[in-house]
């Protein structure tokens, strides 16, 4: 869901900064979110030129300290474990205490949807740094979908959700606030017409790409559909905002590994959910669709591949 997130706002021209604990995750992160891209163009929902100028603006930080440092805006999407979340909101707040980080110049969101954004802040030490806290939900499947969960409490400052509350119609999200018993879901009609505005406005799709036919989930909500959608659409391929530094990604080396299985193809398949990139697009889904969808690597159930390499 991070990786998602993160790709949405960037494709609407924001700059991200991705943060992980581990050096591994941040990595496999990175990967999954351009291997996403890859299978979006596949297709038809992105211009084979629109994945270098999406992966341009996202970087990586090594620290907690270093992201808070870079950003106006932070997202956790952390397990839903309630100590995990109380423990890095009051991190986050003691670090930008520690640095005089006015309160009204930074917004925290909890991207929670089991747990109360009350509970999650009210131990929060730095007691400035509540009023800055809320919760912000992105709906499943997030890629294209303007719809987005606004969650306030008793803490939260009006000016917080404000300012958020524009800064998303900036990016021609469509943001609602969550009435404290009905929890938005999307239907398939309703995502389907999300993907099929955002393919007219990629008229050249890559025909040449050939649909592997990968195993996807079902997925069921309860009815309800986007308001002021089709007039307020984000372009395809959006402009870089002033002042952004682009960092380029590191590059497929041209000796990568071949796959584990055939020992022919270069690697290209991300495995998930586990991560791991060890076969081919052509063997990950025949093992996908074989008797036993296990990762050749770790043996863990293999959900779904991504193309982590440009088509031909």
């Amino acid at each position: 869901m991070g990786c998602a997130i993160a790709g949405e706002f960037v494709r609407r021209g924001c700059t991200v900064v991705l943060y992980d604990h581990t050096e591994y995750t941040r990595t496999r992160a990175f990967q999954t979110l351009r291997a996403s891209l890859w299978d979006h163009v596949a297709n038809g929902y992105l211009l084979k030129q629109d994945v270098e100028s999406v992966m341009s603006r996202i970087t990586t930080a090594d620290t907690l300290e270093d992201t808070l440092e870079r950003s106006e805006l932070v997202i956790e999407s952390v397990f839903e474990d309630a100590q995990l979340k109380k423990e890095l909101f009051n991190q986050m707040c003691e670090i930008l205490k520690g640095r005089a980080v006015p309160p009204d110049q930074i917004t925290l969101c909890s991207g929670t949807m089991a747990l109360s954004m009350q509970s999650i802040i009210e131990d929060i030490q730095a007691k400035e740094y509540r009023g800055s806290c809320l919760g912000l939900r992105f709906l499943h499947p997030v890629w294209f979908i303007d719809d987005v969960e606004i969650t306030d409490c008793d803490y939260t400052r009006r000016s917080t959700c404000n300012s958020l509350e524009k800064m998303l119609k900036q990016l021609f999200f469509q943001p609602f606030f969550y009435d404290g018993c009905y929890r938005r879901k999307l239907t398939l009609q309703e995502i389907t017409t999300y993907q099929s505005r955002q393919r007219l406005r990629c008229p050249d799709p890559i025909t040449s790409v050939p649909k592997r036919g990968l195993r996807r989930k079902g997925i069921l909500g309860s009815p309800g559909s986007p308001s002021g959608a089709a007039d307020r659409t984000p372009p395809c391929s959006p402009e870089m905002p002033a002042g952004a530094t682009p960092m380029q990604p590191p590059e497929m080396p041209e000796d990568a590994e071949p796959c584990a299985v055939c020992l022919e193809e270069p690697r290209s398949a991300l495995l998930v959910p586990c991560g791991h990139m060890a076969m081919c697009i052509d063997c990950a889904d025949k093992v996908l669709h074989g008797p036993r969808p296990i990762c050749v690597v770790c043996r863990e159930p293999i959900e779904k591949i991504l193309r982590a390499m440009p088509p031909p």
